[in-house]
């Protein structure tokens, strides 16, 4: 698919659709929520959910429906400090050829971290965690109590 990714309708009403293109009236909506944390994630992956979650709970700009872009982040999170502490001395290292040459080889986990990082990067930019993408991102208004109907169906 060539362009940027097509940006959900609620994100394009919370921007002002600059652009007046159409809005997709079908689309369906989710509700802000907080996704459960998974189980099974390792120490780096727990400590960036919780980061996350701090800094974009009470923004109100997750649904229960974000977990696995969640998921993505952390664990490119996770690659990316495991990654970082191999090549902590550096990105290459030497081995003996059989013929007794030196040679300097590149750490594969060199290019796993590159590729963590755009990874990790991505999953940020698609939460509204980079600058940029946040300054597109309008924070939802704290919601009254829900009562009546409204609260039995909550």
């Amino acid at each position: 698919m060539k362009g940027p990714a097509p940006q959900p309708t609620r994100l394009k009403i919370l921007q002002g659709n600059p652009g007046k293109k159409k809005l997709n009236t079908l689309e369906p909506i989710l509700e802000a929520g907080i996704p459960a944390k998974p189980k099974g994630l390792d120490r780096f992956e727990s400590r960036e959910w919780n980061r996350i979650m701090k800094a974009l709970g009470p923004a109100r700009v997750l649904t229960k429906g974000d977990a696995g872009t969640l998921l993505v982040a952390v664990s490119a999170y996770s690659q990316l400090k495991r990654c970082k502490a191999v090549c902590a001395k550096g990105f290459s290292y030497e081995t003996t050829s059989r013929s007794g040459t030196v040679l300097r080889r590149l750490h594969p986990e060199a290019s796993l971290l590159n590729t963590a990082t755009h990874q990790y990067s991505q999953a940020l930019a698609e939460l509204g965690l980079t600058p940029s993408s946040r300054s597109r991102v309008k924070v939802l208004p704290a919601q009254e109590p829900a009562s009546g109907i409204e609260e039995y169906f909550n």
